[in-house]
């Protein structure tokens, strides 16, 4: 009988593939454990509809993600702070690059910036950004006093 996984499932499949099993095996426990559907005509359409969907969803992601790094890429990201001599109070943390993102118009959450040396002085400093699963940009955040 051929099902629809609504899980993975050990030695059988992951979820929404559809595979060929034993009667028994699909009618007294992968469709009474809600585990799999019979591959019906129904239950095959509304799979490829949410297979659809989710295709969309995926593309409108990315083309979210090319936006922002065009306006990444555009403007230029200074952030001013107290300091002496060069070295400021404090550090710049992801957050404050955060907050400086928002304000060109690129809402990108503090987890998703890395900074890979601490910045605790004046000058420029490079970051990298996670736009999107694995689609990232680095930019040059510059570090000016007040």
């Amino acid at each position: 009988m051929k099902v629809i996984l609504l899980q993975d499932i050990k030695k059988i499949g992951k979820k929404n593939d559809i595979v060929e099993v034993a009667d028994g095996q699909a009618k007294n426990f992968l469709i009474p454990k809600n585990l799999a559907l019979e591959a019906n005509n129904k239950n095959l359409n509304n799979l490829k509809a949410k297979k659809d969907s989710n295709n969309r969803k995926e593309n409108d992601k990315l083309k979210k993600a090319e936006l922002f790094k065009e306006i990444i890429e555009k403007n230029s990201i200074t952030i001013k702070c107290k300091e002496k001599d060069g070295k400021l109070f404090g550090s710049i943390t992801n957050q404050n690059i955060s907050t400086e993102l928002k304000r060109i118009g690129v809402d990108i959450e503090k987890k998703n910036i890395e900074i890979k040396n601490q910045i605790s002085n004046i000058g420029s400093h490079l970051v990298k950004i996670k736009l999107y699963k694995n689609f990232f940009v680095e930019k040059e955040i510059i570090i000016v006093p007040e």
